[in-house]
């Protein structure tokens, strides 16, 4: 039975019947430091272990065996930082394109297409792997960081999936070659920042409190709203002096090298 814990994570385990094979009672790292690790047990009964950090484990099975392993040579974590290309989509108020050298929340930008901006773009940029990264049971993972709201991650074309909470990691070594390679990382955030730029212009309805008046003339008639606004609701939900919401990759971004050990 593989179990992957993500941080606070939890399952309950309930086996039926009993093990016919010696199995695992115990597991420890020599101490806290070691960081983030985990064990599995193949089909033919021997074990693995994968850390991402240099440490010593112990195992013991419930036949009494101790199993022992060290890890001494794994380097750190490295940075990635910029420049980043990101990307929006056309008609939503952003630019096609900015370039840039740090990471922060689309908040913080002058650009207030950036700044208001929700929905889905793309940071990109190329990262050089070499064969030590991902040779003699290591594997490379990407590590995004914070991330405001979720991610889906591309690697040479080819999807590693959707992040949707912490930890925002992903390996990438089942698409990574040697030399340069093409990541993306699609970032979707929330809607209230586009609807707190729009309460920016001039208003196109009219509001009974909170809830719509009436249908505006320029919807039923299909045409864009005459103060140039990009959404439309029946709630007034914000005021142009509404806080806005952390939006996009925030980081630290890192990539780093796990090793896979049988002791």
């Amino acid at each position: 039975v593989r179990l992957n814990f993500a941080p606070a994570g939890s399952v309950f385990v309930l086996f039926r019947h009993k093990p016919g094979a010696d199995h695992l009672i115990h597991a420890e790292a020599e101490s806290a430091a070691a960081g983030v690790w985990r064990v599995a047990q193949s089909k033919s009964g021997t074990f693995g272990i994968t850390t991402w950090s240099n440490a010593a484990f112990e195992l013991r099975t419930a036949a009494g065996k101790v199993l022992r392993a060290q890890v001494r040579d794994l380097p750190a974590a490295q940075p990635v930082s910029g420049p980043w290309a990101l990307s929006f989509p056309h008609g939503w108020g952003a630019p096609d394109q900015v370039i840039l050298e740090k990471l922060g929340s689309w908040t913080e930008s002058a650009n207030e297409g950036v700044k208001y901006f929700s929905g889905t773009a793309t940071y990109s940029r190329e990262l050089v792997v070499d064969d030590s990264m991902v040779s003699g049971g290591r594997s490379l993972w990407l590590d995004l960081g914070s991330v405001k709201n979720i991610a889906e991650v591309s690697f040479n074309g080819r999807n590693l999936g959707i992040l949707w909470k912490p930890p925002f990691r992903v390996e990438l070594t089942p698409a990574a070659r040697r030399g340069s390679n093409r990541l993306e990382v699609k970032v979707t955030n929330l809607w209230p920042n586009r609807l707190i730029g729009d309460e920016q212009l001039p208003p196109d309805c009219e509001w009974n409190g909170k809830p719509l008046k009436a249908w505006p003339d320029w919807l039923l008639a299909g045409k864009p709203s005459p103060s140039g606004r990009l959404t439309f609701t029946t709630w007034h939900h914000w005021s142009k002096d509404s806080p806005l919401l952390e939006s996009g990759l925030l980081g630290p971004v890192t990539l780093s090298i796990a090793q896979e050990v049988i002791p």
